[in-house]
This record gives structure tokens, C-alpha cells and sequence, in this order.
């Protein structure tokens, strides 16, 4: 057998299935791919699915770990076999990448009704000599991941700088940051390297990379919605993670602005548990509102007109003032919000009278705005 090691990790996958006869991926230890063979992703819907979300995807991943594979890869640098019928994939042969004792990813070949003792050989002889290449890619791997925090956090600021690597990468404007969070921070690091990979095929000169708080990025306004949304359709950790995307900027100085709303858009899609989603500032904005007031709010709660309400609750009981206000101010009319109470329309308009003599008259603009802020910043968040 005979592989170029001076190619990259690609053109080892190419030439390994040129020996083996049949289709390669060379995937990490978390079944993120590495590299594969081309001109032959049609094997199965399996292969499809891991080529176009550069990961296996999920249930096929399951259905994987129940055979034992991973487990088997773990302690074997022997040829694994894995064969699924009911999940319509062709057999795989797959074989452990270690350096110096440690997995650090596999080679998968698709082989129907398994590998030949040839096949098993060739698969086994290729693992040291795929890990050998693996281990300088890794070393590039890093040099190009510090060098792409450095410019995602200088194109983050706004400054200067910022506009020398809108021009050096010819990005074109307008340019807007997105934030990625995660309920922690780790799980949204964890799709960098999928998302790097995804760029480099739909947005090349866009710029993914993790930052304290979260993952972020700079990518084409106009398309930035749509890139996002079908990566997370692709990527297996979609339900973790929540997307913001802050305000179009026209100019490489206008970033850190639209930082700070991706930021915002994003802790408050978190916030709430939407996760999964992406979102601009028009999507969210009442709720990046009450969450930017939420603080005064706090601060100055003796003031609310709410306050007195819940006070008067307090002091008689079942009282039901702020529920009514609420109902109403939701509804916004009497019937509308006694049928959301179950109750009679009187007794609304009852209630409504009696926070009119407490002093919180509902018939003015400025009350209601007040009331209903402060009542959405006090509402559970779902």
C-alpha cells in the first residue's frame, strides 16, 4: 500500500478509497468529519447526511453507539465491522487513529457485505500513516484557530483594524456580528468547528470564531438569517443553541455596535428558553426592551404603579387588581379580558375602578406603558 503523506488529509481520503474500493471519511473522536473521498456520496442516505452536516448525523450516531462501534474503537486498533440493514446503511469498516496511545478520530469505508482480509489490511497499514497527517493538520488547525479569534475579536471592535481585514478578505458590506449561546458556554463553543466548515462552504469570507460568552461571527447581513438557520438545521446540537444577529453595519466601525445588539437579541432568546432559533433585533425587540429596563425596574419598583397594585392584593386579599389590569391591558378591552379571568365583565370593570381609586388610572398612555413593561419584566420567562 502506498499513501502520499505529503497530501492533505482530503487527498488521503481519495487515495485510500482508491485502494480500498469503496468510499472514506476520516472523522474526529466526536464524529465531526475530517476529510472525504469524493465522487461517491450517493452510498447511502447515512453518508449523504454526514457529508452535507460535515458530523453523523444524530440517529444514525445512536443507532452507531448501539452496536458497541465506539466502545470497540476505544480499546481496538483492530478493523471494527458494523453492519445496520434496518437502517438502509451499506456495511461499515471503521478503524481507530491514535497518537501515542491516545483516539484521536477513526477512518469509516463503506464496503457492501464488509471488508476482505486485503480491505482490513489496507484500513490498519493507512491508520498511522492518516494519523501522521492528522497531527500536522491539527498543529495548522491551531495556528488558524488563534488566528481566527484574533480577527473575529478585532473585527468585533470596531476598530481601525477592523477595516483592514474587511479588506484583506474582501468582505462585503453591509456586515453583521452574530452571537451564539448556548446555556453554557461550552456547548456553544463546541459547534465552532462545525460552523468554520460550514462558512468555508457557503460564506468563505465570512469569520466564525469562540470568544468569552459564546461564539461569534461576522457574516453578510442580507444572508446571515438564512446561513445560520441552515446550519442549525444541520448541526446536531441545534436544540442547545440560540442565534442573534445584530444590526447591519455599512461600515467596518459600525461591528462593535452590532456586536452589542447580537449579544442582546441572544441572552434574551436564551433567556427564554428559545433555543434553536435565530433571531434579529425586530423579531425580539420587546423583549431585549424589558430586558434592557428590567434593571431600573428593579431598582426603582416603589415607584411602579404596579406596586401599588400588588400592595393593595396584599393587604386584601383576593383582591384580583393586578390580574384584571393585566387581562385587560393584554386583551385590551373588558369582555376579551373577563373570558381570559373566567369571570363576569363587571367585575373587570369593577377592579379597574377600584386601581382607578388606588391611583393607577388605566385611561392614561403613560400608566399603561408603565404597567405593561413592568408586568412583562415580572412575567416567568418561558
Amino acid at each position: 500500500m502506498s499513501l502520499d503523506i505529503d497530501g492533505d488529509l482530503f487527498d488521503l481520503a481519495n487515495a485510500l478509497a482508491g485502494l480500498l474500493g469503496a468510499p472514506v471519511t476520516i472523522e474526529d473522536r466526536d464524529t465531526i468529519v475530517l476529510a472525504y473521498s469524493g465522487g461517491q456520496q450517493d452510498v447511502d442516505e447515512a453518508r449523504i447526511g454526514t457529508i452535507l452536516g460535515r458530523q453523523v448525523p444524530h440517529h444514525y450516531r445512536d443507532a452507531l453507539a448501539a452496536t458497541g462501534v465506539f466502545d470497540k474503537l476505544r480499546s481496538t486498533d483492530d478493523v471494527v465491522t458494523v453492519d445496520l440493514p434496518h437502517e438502509h446503511m451499506v456495511t461499515r469498516a471503521a478503524v481507530a487513529l491514535r497518537d501515542k496511545g491516545v483516539l484521536v478520530g477513526s477512518i469509516w469505508a463503506a464496503i457492501p457485505g464488509g471488508p476482505s482480509a486485503e480491505q482490513e489490511a489496507i484500513l490498519r497499514d493507512a491508520a498511522p500513516v492518516v494519523t501522521l497527517r492528522l497531527r500536522a493538520e491539527h498543529a495548522r488547525t491551531d495556528r488558524d484557530r488563534r488566528e481566527r479569534i484574533d480577527q473575529v475579536a478585532t473585527l468585533l471592535a470596531g476598530g481601525a483594524e477592523a477595516g483592514e481585514i474587511v479588506d484583506r478578505r474582501a468582505m462585503a458590506g453591509p456586515l453583521a456580528a452574530v452571537a451564539i449561546r448556548g446555556t453554557e458556554e461550552a456547548l456553544a463553543h463546541r459547534a465552532a468547528g462545525p460552523l468554520t466548515l460550514h462558512l468555508s462552504a457557503v460564506a468563505p469570507s465570512a469569520l466564525s470564531a469562540p470568544l468569552p460568552g459564546g461564539l461569534y461571527g461576522v457574516l453578510p447581513a442580507a444572508s446571515a438569517s438564512r446561513i445560520l438557520g441552515d446550519f442549525l438545521n444541520r448541526f446536531g446540537g441545534r436544540a442547545q443553541l440560540a442565534v442573534g444577529i445584530g444590526a447591519p453595519a455599512s461600515q467596518a466601525s459600525d461591528l462593535a455596535e452590532s456586536r452589542r445588539v447580537a449579544d442582546q437579541v441572544a441572552d434574551a432568546l436564551v433567556r427564554r428558553g428559545a433555543l434553536g432559533r435565530v433571531a434579529s433585533l425586530d423579531e425580539v425587540f420587546t423583549d431585549v426592551l424589558v430586558d434592557r429596563l428590567s434593571g431600573f425596574l428593579r431598582t426603582h419598583a416603589d415607584a411602579s404603579p404596579l406596586t401599588t397594585l400588588l400592595e393593595h392584593d396584599r393587604r386584601h386579599k383576593d383582591a384580583g387588581l393586578v390580574a384584571a389590569v393585566d387581562a385587560f391591558l393584554d386583551a385590551g378591552e373588558v369582555s376579551a379580558a373577563a373570558q381570559a379571568l373566567g369571570v363576569h365583565a363587571n367585575t373587570i370593570r369593577n377592579r379597574l375602578r377600584r386601581a382607578r381609586e388606588c391611583g393607577v388610572d388605566l385611561a392614561d398612555p403613560e400608566t399603561r406603558l408603565a404597567l405593561m413593561l413592568d408586568l412583562r419584566a415580572r412575567r416567568p420567562r418561558q
